[in-house]
């Protein structure tokens, strides 16, 4: 009886531990290992799609011609697929997933995660027409702040005056109206093709790169 009493008390203490060791994986905590990781990821992320949107338009691809589809949306296989950034026939990118430590999400319209498009002008671009925007959107402070220290030497981070999701993101992903990323909407992102920002709570954070300004 002796044995078994300890066995169910050794048991319940590695239940206890594991459920420990569970909750704190969960809280979202990073190191600086971490941080540093997920924000080289992002920032090499950005690169490559960058690269490989300009691989496409120096090929003879036109911008306005450029197709987001993903896989696994519809018509993503069907032809033509030449002008589709994420098809292998096209610009054969892998569609990036976002680090589950990297994320921060209070709300899923959309859901953390990388969204690209065109579907809005950046004030300080070369012209009024589109541009294609890339965001890594709802992740954390601790990223956010260090990618902005990686890219201006400061860790400040810009506020918008509205939500992410209204400037960094095409409509087809939310369902609210849609603002153009201009010194009205984010006076402290002037000049920059890419930053990382807060929307005008300072709750939820976003990454944005200016992929193909025109």
């Amino acid at each position: 009886m002796i044995y078994v009493l300890i066995a169910v008390a050794l048991f319940a203490a590695l239940t206890l531990a594991l459920s420990r060791q569970n909750n704190s994986g969960e809280s979202g905590d990073m190191t600086p290992q971490d941080i540093e990781l997920a924000t080289s990821r992002i920032l090499s992320t950005a690169g490559q799609i960058e690269s490989a949107v300009q691989q496409m338009t120096f090929s003879g691809g036109r911008i306005d011609d450029l197709d987001f589809t993903l896989p696994g949306q519809a018509d993503f296989n069907t032809p033509p697929n030449y002008n589709k950034v994420f098809h292998p026939e096209g610009g054969g990118v892998t569609f990036p997933q976002l680090d589950s430590k990297a994320k921060a999400e209070i709300s899923s319209d959309p859901p953390a995660g990388w969204y690209i498009g065109r579907f809005s002008n950046v004030e300080w671009s070369e012209t009024p027409k589109e541009d294609i925007i890339l965001t890594a959107h709802q992740i954390s402070e601790d990223v956010c702040a260090y990618i902005n220290e990686k890219l201006t030497g400061s860790t400040a981070i810009p506020a918008l005056s509205v939500d992410l999701n209204r400037v960094l993101i095409d409509t087809a992903y939310h369902g609210v109206g849609q603002s153009e990323l201009n010194t009205t909407t984010c006076a402290d992102c002037d000049g920059y093709a890419a930053l990382c920002v807060s929307n005008n709570d300072a709750t939820a954070f976003g990454f944005y790169s200016l992929i193909l300004s025109r």
